[in-house]
């Protein structure tokens, strides 16, 4: 996958200054990728297996946005 997607958005929505993520280092910002990745193939392989119940998918999604925070 080309990063030019992911540049010119970066660039069109000027999130050096509009990001949350801007003021983080990039260790910090390596632990909030990984632990959001995890929790994206946490939350698929629930789905693949069947899971349909919304509560342990908003459960995983909110772990995994507020969790590699703390």
């Amino acid at each position: 996958m080309s990063m030019g997607l992911f540049e010119d958005y970066y660039d069109e929505h000027d999130l050096d200054k509009n990001s949350e993520y801007s003021h983080m280092s990039k260790k910090e910002l390596v632990i909030e990728a990984e632990y959001l990745h995890n929790s994206l193939w946490n939350i698929l392989k629930y789905v693949d297996n069947g899971g349909t119940d919304m509560d342990v998918v908003k459960a995983e999604v909110y772990d995994g946005i507020y969790e590699s925070r703390i």
